[in-house]
C-alpha cells in the first residue's frame, strides 16, 4: 500500500518535518481506511438488497430520510455531550464499534424476519444513525485535532483515493459475488465479511494518539464552571456556509431513493451492473483527489468550494437527457473528478470557521443541515416523482445543485488564512 501511495503522490505523501507521533497516526490513519472500505462498499447495498427482499420506493425513502431526521435531531445534542465526556476517543470510537457491529447483524434479519425483513433492515440503519452521528462529530474534530492544517488536503486527499481504492474492487467483486450466490444467502455472507473486516479499522483507529495541546481529558473537573468555558459562536461567515450549502445538499440529496429503482426498475441494471457501477464512481473519485489535491497546493478551500460546486449538475441532468446503463457509467465517473473537491473544500472551510474547543459543536452544526436535507429532500423526491416522473425530479435537482453553486460564489463565504486570525481574500 505504502508503495502505490507513492506512485501516485510522490513525495507528497508525508512532509519529513512532521514529528514522529503525526507521522504514525497519519500511517494509522491510512491503513485503518482500508480496512474501512469493505464494508463501506458492502453497504452501498442497502438499496439493492431491500428492493431484493420486495421493500418499495417509499421504504427506500425511509432508509435515507429517516436515518437522516434521527441524525439532524441529534446532532448537536450529542456533540454537547460529547463535551462534557471523559476520555472521548474512546467513545468516539465504541460508538463506531456499535454501528458495526449493527451492520453485521444485517445478515441474521431474513432468518430472523423472513416475512418483513426489508422493513426490519430500515428500522435496524434508522438505530445506528444515533451512534453514526455521534462517531462523524466526534472524529471529524479528532481528526483535525491530530493532523496539521497543512497536511489536511493530502492526507484527507490520500484517505480518499485509499477509501476509493477498497470501493472499487469490493463494490465489483461483491457485485459478482451477489450474482452468482443464491439470495439471501449471498447478502448474509457478504455483511458478515465486511464486519469482520472492518475489526481491523477499529484496531488502528485505537492506535491514533491525540497530541498534548489538543488531549481530551480522562475525567471530569467539578472545579471548572460552564460559565469559563467560551461559547460557540454563529457568526456571519458560518451563516453563509450553512445556509449556502443546505441549498446545495438539497440538490444532491433530492433523487437519491430513486436512483436504484430507476436503474432496477426501468433501466433494467442488474447486480453486477450496480456493483460496477459504484466502482466506477469510485474510479472517478480517486482520479478526482488526485486532481484536487494538486489544486489545493496552489488554491485556498474556499475557492475549490466555489468551483466543484458549479460542476456537479451534470450528473442528474445526463441522467435524465440519456438515459443508457452505458453512458451512465460515464457520467457517473465524471462528477466523480468534482465532488472531492467539494467535499475537501466545504469540510476544511468548516474547519477553519469552527476552530478551537468547540470544533464537534460547529461541525455538528454543519452535519444538522446535511442531514436535514438529506431527510426531507427524498421524500419531497419520491412525492415529485409520483406526481412528474423520475426525469423531472432529475432535471429539478441539476438545478438546485446550480443554485447552490451560485450561492457558493455569491453569497460567499471568507475564510481565516489560518484556524485563528486573518482572512483570505474572497478571490484567492
Amino acid at each position: 500500500m505504502t508503495f502505490l501511495l507513492r506512485l501516485l503522490l510522490g513525495n507528497r505523501i508525508a512532509d519529513p518535518t512532521l514529528d514522529a507521533t503525526t507521522r504514525r497516526n497519519i500511517r494509522n490513519l491510512y491503513i485503518e481506511i482500508a480496512f474501512a472500505s469493505v464494508l463501506g462498499a458492502i453497504v452501498t447495498f442497502h438499496a439493492a438488497f431491500i428492493v431484493r427482499l420486495g421493500g418499495s420506493k417509499e421504504l427506500l425513502a425511509l432508509l435515507s430520510a429517516i436515518p437522516a431526521l434521527v441524525s439532524a435531531l441529534f446532532s448537536i445534542p450529542s456533540a454537547r455531550l460529547l463535551e462534557r465526556l471523559p476520555n472521548r476517543k474512546r467513545w468516539i470510537i465504541g460508538s463506531l464499534l456499535l454501528t458495526r457491529i449493527g451492520t453485521g447483524a444485517i445478515a441474521l434479519l431474513p432468518i430472523l424476519f423472513p416475512k418483513d425483513a426489508a422493513a426490519w433492515l430500515v428500522a435496524l440503519v434508522i438505530f445506528l444513525s444515533l451512534p453514526t452521528i455521534f462517531f462523524t462529530n466526534g472524529f471529524q474534530a479528532l481528526l483535525a485535532d491530530i493532523i496539521p492544517e497543512r497536511q489536511r488536503a493530502m492526507v484527507f486527499s490520500v484517505r480518499q483515493i485509499i477509501w476509493a481504492a477498497g470501493i472499487v474492487i469490493t463494490s465489483a467483486l461483491a457485485g459478482i459475488w451477489l450474482d452468482s450466490a443464491p439470495f439471501p444467502l449471498n447478502y448474509q455472507l457478504m455483511y458478515l465479511f465486511g464486519f469482520l473486516v472492518s475489526l481491523g479499522s477499529q484496531h488502528y483507529l485505537n492506535q491514533l494518539i491525540v497530541p498534548e495541546q489538543h488531549a481530551l481529558p480522562t475525567k471530569i473537573h467539578k472545579a471548572v464552571r460552564t460559565s469559563d468555558i467560551p461559547t460557540a459562536q454563529l457568526n456571519a461567515d458560518i451563516g453563509r456556509m450553512l445556509f449556502n450549502t443546505l441549498i446545495y445538499q438539497a440538490g444532491l440529496t433530492l433523487p437519491v431513493a430513486l436512483f436504484t429503482i430507476y436503474y432496477i426498475d426501468v433501466l433494467g441494471a442488474s447486480d453486477t451492473w450496480i456493483g460496477f457501477n459504484s466502482a466506477v464512481g469510485f474510479v472517478g473519485m480517486v482520479m478526482g483527489n488526485l486532481l484536487w489535491a494538486h489544486l489545493l497546493r496552489r488554491h485556498s478551500y474556499s475557492w475549490a468550494l466555489r468551483t466543484a460546486s458549479l460542476l456537479t449538475w451534470l450528473f442528474p441532468v445526463g441522467i435524465a437527457l440519456f438515459p443508457d446503463l452505458t453512458a451512465i457509467l460515464f457520467i457517473n465517473w465524471l462528477v466523480n473528478l468534482f465532488h472531492p473537491g467539494m467535499e475537501l473544500g466545504s469540510l476544511n472551510v468548516m474547519f477553519k470557521l469552527g476552530a478551537g474547543m468547540h470544533r464537534a459543536l460547529y461541525m455538528s452544526w454543519y452535519n444538522t443541515v446535511l442531514n436535514l436535507s438529506l431527510f426531507a429532500a427524498p421524500l419531497a423526491g419520491v412525492w415529485l416523482a409520483e406526481q412528474f416522473g423520475i426525469p423531472f425530479v432529475l432535471l429539478l435537482s441539476g438545478g438546485l445543485r446550480i443554485a447552490g453553486g451560485a450561492l457558493f460564489n455569491l453569497n460567499r463565504v471568507r475564510e481565516p488564512s489560518r484556524e485563528v486570525g486573518s482572512i483570505i481574500p474572497s478571490d484567492a
